[in-house]
């Protein structure tokens, strides 16, 4: 008895003693954020570190910003992580309530049998489940570590807030820089037209061809257009992630040209194994089979004891005097043995272990595709800037050349400028695509990767200049 009252006492002191505050769960998901992608997280709950959190941001809105810059803004601003937070109060609540005692529960009767010895003729009792007192360390056990699967799983949608902020911020750079692109090429195409229209009025152009040069410049413009809506698209794509509205929703900027590639790639050793050692989705799901089996653990440790109540019945006799007397109550397990209850914990166990290994499979299997991607991008856009769009500009030098000695046609020169232009503009597009597998990638990974680029990266070559329409009444060879 006395056991038993110690264990009372030390429960309501560890009940008085515990907190619902989650900031300790959130310190270390803050830290874990910043160990594996180098921002800052900050959960917004109106203190004076909120306040400074809104100056940086306003700083940080008002100017040109980095790729990085811009994935610290969502990771600060957005407000579905600050919702998603909330998962952590949730469970740190649950933990605390594990740790709580049932309350006791007070009854009162009227008997027969004594009504000569009692005076009021009432029995009062007061009882406690003893068996809860001693689960609660295993209820605990069970709360904690279902907190651990929340905090990792949140880290987990931080990384992905972050990939996702990284890759809108590429495919805008890579739209805007696109439709440039698109609007020197319209530019050439009208030039063009406006000198076939010339040329067609002397004479000297067939209809079949006016009608062919302009469907092709009805073309050139319909895809400045659909350019231009991607554009749109892009940047609504960046401002959800960064969880802004209003003026700051149109008056935020990003740099303008996207990030050269890199002169060597990374190492991309050991990636496979990197991952599975930092992938907080993979922690998560093993420490979910973990909490499952806790709770199995504790199903199996009660099954055959059920409730069991200790108290005590206060009575008043006819003489004055008070009489206290025990009571005890055990549930027994004729019926229910938590059979049920524990088949379906060691299923769910089963699956969780089963689904640990299917994240594994998944994870190395996504790590050695994006390092595929990240290497052949990587090719693509160096054989574009160091072969291909070399060629064109060598192209269009020639015919230039040869134009000015009359030995090509004005078409033939406006032609060349066209794919010069076009094949710088697959330049962007594949370096848009290298940087985009590379964010991919670092997700894969669940981190960084080695020698991860700066905050400020060197803009991407200027577009080539595109000259004036040549003069159609100039003496060249038509």
């Amino acid at each position: 008895m006395k056991i038993a009252v110690a264990l009372f006492i030390l429960a309501l002191g560890s009940a008085g003693c515990a907190s619902t505050s989650p900031k300790d769960g959130f310190k270390d998901l803050a830290a874990q954020v910043e160990k594996q992608s180098g921002h800052r997280v900050q959960w917004d709950q109106g203190g004076d570190d909120d306040r400074k959190v809104a100056d940086a941001l306003t700083k940080l809105l008002a100017n040109d910003m980095t790729v990085e810059q811009t994935v610290q803004v969502a990771l600060l601003n957005n407000p579905s992580l600050h919702a998603m937070y909330e998962e952590l109060s949730i469970a740190q609540a649950d933990v605390v309530q594990a740790g709580l005692l049932r309350n006791p529960v007070f009854s009162a009767g009227v008997t027969t049998g004594e009504r000569d010895a009692l005076d009021p003729n009432i029995i009062f009792g007061v009882t406690q489940d003893f068996l809860d007192l001693l689960m609660i360390p295993a209820r605990k056990k069970v709360a904690k570590a279902q907190l651990e699967q929340v905090r990792l799983r949140l880290v987990d949608e931080v990384l992905g807030v972050a990939a996702r902020t990284r890759t809108a911020y590429f495919m805008l750079q890579g739209a805007a820089q696109i439709v440039a692109m698109r609007e020197v090429v319209t530019k050439a195409a009208d030039a063009q037209i406006e000198l076939t229209t010339r040329l067609h009025e002397a004479g000297n152009f067939s209809d079949l061809d006016l009608a062919n040069e302009t469907a092709a410049f009805e073309q050139i413009k319909l895809d400045l257009g659909r350019s231009q809506a991607d554009l749109v698209f892009a940047r609504e794509d960046l401002v959800k992630l960064l969880g802004l509205w209003g003026n700051a929703a149109g008056g935020f900027r990003i740099q303008s040209g996207m990030p050269d590639l890199p002169a060597d790639e990374v190492t991309l050793d050991q990636l496979e194994s990197s991952a599975i050692a930092q992938r907080a989705d993979l922690a998560a799901a093993m420490q979910q089979a973990q909490t499952l089996a806790y709770a199995a653990s504790l199903a199996r440790s009660t099954r055959w004891t059920g409730a069991i109540s200790l108290g005590a019945e206060v009575a008043r006799l006819k003489d004055g005097r008070v009489v206290v007397g025990p009571n005890a109550s055990i549930e027994l397990p004729i019926f229910d043995q938590r059979q049920a209850v524990i088949a379906r914990l060691d299923a769910l166990v089963r699956s969780a272990r089963l689904m640990v290994r299917g994240l594994a499979i998944d994870i190395r299997s996504d790590v050695r595709r994006a390092r595929a991607r990240v290497v052949t991008t990587h090719r693509f856009a160096t054989r574009y800037k160091d072969v291909i769009v070399p060629a064109r500009e060598n192209v269009v030098r020639l015919i230039q050349v040869q134009y000015d000695a009359m030995l090509m046609s004005v078409f033939q020169l406006l032609l060349a400028r066209q794919m010069e232009i076009n094949a710088y503009r697959e330049y962007l597009e594949s370096v848009r695509d290298y940087w985009i597998a590379r964010s991919d990638l670092e997700r894969a990974v669940g981190g960084r990767l080695p020698g991860a680029r700066s905050a400020v990266a060197p803009p991407a070559p200027a577009a080539p200049a595109m000259q004036g329409a040549p003069d159609p009444h100039a003496n060249h060879k038509p």
